[in-house]
């Protein structure tokens, strides 16, 4: 009975990393109004991030069992938008910081997403064996 329990904590795991992902998607759209970002570059990045990271996350919080991968991609942007201020030259603090930010909080939440879906595969493969 314990490994069903632990397949339904880590199945409500990744739902819940999905969709703090989705909301800081969200959020990555929303910001350069919120926040009037004044240049072109840290908005066009923001927006189409924001999409990315949005989709895969709800993607993966509708079906968390087959696309652990795409946590990897979410990851990816994370960094992305750690770095993204320093390589495109934002001019602005405001959304150097925000990013900077964001970055954090999509790769954080999303290596714990994969590690959820991964221990869940993981002993779904030792149990086949």
């Amino acid at each position: 009975m314990k490994g069903g329990e632990d397949k339904m904590e880590n199945r409500n795991q990744s739902v819940t990393a999905s969709w703090i992902n989705v909301v800081a998607g969200i959020w990555l759209i929303i910001a350069p109004f919120v926040l009037g970002y004044v240049n072109n570059a840290p908005r066009t990045n923001d927006i189409w991030l924001g999409i990315i990271v949005g989709v895969l996350a709800l993607i993966r919080a509708f079906t968390p069992t087959s696309t652990v991968w795409l946590s990897w991609i979410n990851i990816v942007a994370g960094i992305w938008l750690i770095i993204a201020p320093f390589v495109l030259g934002y001019a602005n603090i405001g959304p150097r910081i925000n990013d900077i930010i964001l970055g954090i909080i999509v790769a954080a939440v999303a290596i714990w997403n994969s590690a959820a879906g991964s221990s869940s595969s993981s002993r779904s493969t030792r149990a086949a064996i």
